[in-house]
């Protein structure tokens, strides 16, 4: 599995970038169970995110950072104030280990 993380905004705004492979399935090194367990609970963090609203209907936050995270195919946008739980802790490691 592929994960990819772009965290932008803030008050440089200057976007930090990370990527992360690893085996969910199948035979793993032991950093990809780590990963693989991480990956699973975010995956059923992000069913519980609100739908986006429409970008005119969005509230600005000035310096806000927006987070773009990829798992796999699936491309998606999340605020900074609604990334919690396991899909940011994932965010923010991807960011720290990743390439």
């Amino acid at each position: 599995m592929r994960v990819e993380v772009i965290r932008s905004g803030g008050v440089a705004g200057i976007p930090r970038r990370g990527r992360v492979e690893f085996r969910v399935r199948g035979a793993r090194e032991p950093a990809d169970a780590e990963w693989a367990t991480l990956y699973r609970q975010a995956r059923s963090e992000r069913g519980r995110l609100p739908e986006a609203p429409e970008p005119s209907a969005a509230p600005h936050v000035r310096d806000a950072f927006q987070w773009t995270l990829r798992f796999g195919r699936e491309r998606f946008e999340v605020p900074d104030a609604t990334l919690r739980g396991p899909l940011r802790q994932l965010a923010e490691k991807v960011l720290a280990e990743g390439q």
